[in-house]
Formats: structure tokens, C-alpha cells, sequence
């Protein structure tokens, strides 16, 4: 009688173990089926070319508003502070030039909003993104602007001067980028970690 016992629940954790893995493989399959996919470099070629006037208003934008360094749907970042949330007086921006941020953002399709690192010159515009800050991917556009008033290059595109290209952020050997040139100011930018 042990033996059988013993035997019934070998089978029974054989059987929980089969159920296990065809469930995990059963999450996996799912979250890669649902999972948003990438656009391609041809449809943010074509999505630029659509709305490239946009696109230039937001980069003149950002000029005027050089003390800013991340324009968000949903947030912004000073140049001198990252803190989130902040009274509207502490944003940088008005309520309505943000909103008028916002309304560029879709129409461009530049889902995240945008980035100017530092006393950049270049600005990131971020159209699609996947994952979280540790283990992520962001695809969108870069402009790389004209160096003046103390800000230059910080984006390697813009430095690097090449119609593609890609490689790991500094010492990095998770942190990467590609690229392909659009425009002699323009790129479609690729940053993963």
C-alpha cells in the first residue's frame, strides 16, 4: 500500500509539473502575442514625412524653452530638477504651453514626449517605448541641433556625424543605440537597455 501511494504521488507531482510548464509556456506565448510591437524604420519614415512641420514646432519649442529637459504627456522635468509631482508654479511651463505640447504629441504620434539631456543641443522625441527604466527600448526620432549658447552635442548621432551606426553608451555593455539618418538634422533613434 505505501508503494502505491508513493507511487500515485510521483505521477501527481509529474502531472503538476506538466501543468506548470505548459502554463508558463502558455504566459510567455500571450505576452509576446499582446505585446505592442516596434514600428518599423520605413513607418517612422513615413510618419516624419508626415509631420515634419510638427515636428520642427516642437524642436522650436524646446529652443524657447531651454530651461526644460523632459516634456512628458504626463510630467515635466526642469533642467535643475527631476521631482515629480511639483506645483504648477515649480513646472517650467504654463498649463496652456504644455497643453500645447500635449496636442503636438498626438498629432506627431510622439507618444512619450521628448528629452534634451543636460545642456544638449539634441532633442530625443520618443515614439514608442517598451518595458521599464531598468530593461527597456525606445524608438522615435533625434534632432541634433545647432551648438550655441554654452549647449553642444551630447547625443552620439549628432557627435559621430554618420548616416547609421550603433553601439553601446560609454563603458556600458547593456545600454545601446542605433541609428540611420533621415534628414541632415534628423534620425531615427534607437536606445535599449
Amino acid at each position: 500500500m505505501r508503494h502505491s501511494l508513493k507511487a500515485l504521488a510521483m505521477k501527481l507531482l509529474k502531472l503538476i509539473g506538466a501543468l506548470l510548464g505548459a502554463v508558463l509556456l502558455l504566459l510567455t506565448f500571450l505576452w509576446i502575442a499582446c505585446a505592442p510591437h516596434q514600428p518599423s524604420d520605413a513607418s517612422l519614415l513615413r510618419q516624419f514625412n508626415g509631420h515634419r512641420s510638427d515636428l520642427e514646432r516642437i524642436v522650436a519649442m524646446m529652443d524657447e524653452d531651454s530651461g526644460m529637459s523632459r516634456i512628458a504627456p504626463d510630467f515635466t522635468w526642469r533642467q535643475d530638477t527631476l521631482a515629480w509631482p511639483r506645483p504648477e508654479a515649480e513646472w517650467g511651463i504654463s498649463k496652456s504651453r504644455w497643453d500645447v505640447y500635449r496636442a503636438l504629441f498626438r498629432k506627431t504620434g510622439v507618444e512619450s514626449g521628448t528629452v534634451r539631456r543636460g545642456k544638449s543641443s539634441d532633442i530625443v522625441f520618443f515614439v514608442w517605448t517598451w518595458g521599464i527604466v531598468p530593461a527597456g527600448i525606445s524608438v522615435g526620432y533625434l534632432h541634433c541641433g545647432q551648438p550655441r549658447n554654452g549647449y553642444l552635442h551630447t547625443e552620439e548621432p549628432c557627435i559621430e556625424q554618420r548616416d547609421s551606426g550603433g553601439d553601446m553608451h560609454g563603458q556600458s555593455t547593456s545600454y545601446g543605440y542605433r541609428y540611420k539618418k533621415i534628414d541632415p538634422e534628423w534620425y531615427i533613434y534607437e536606445e535599449s537597455n
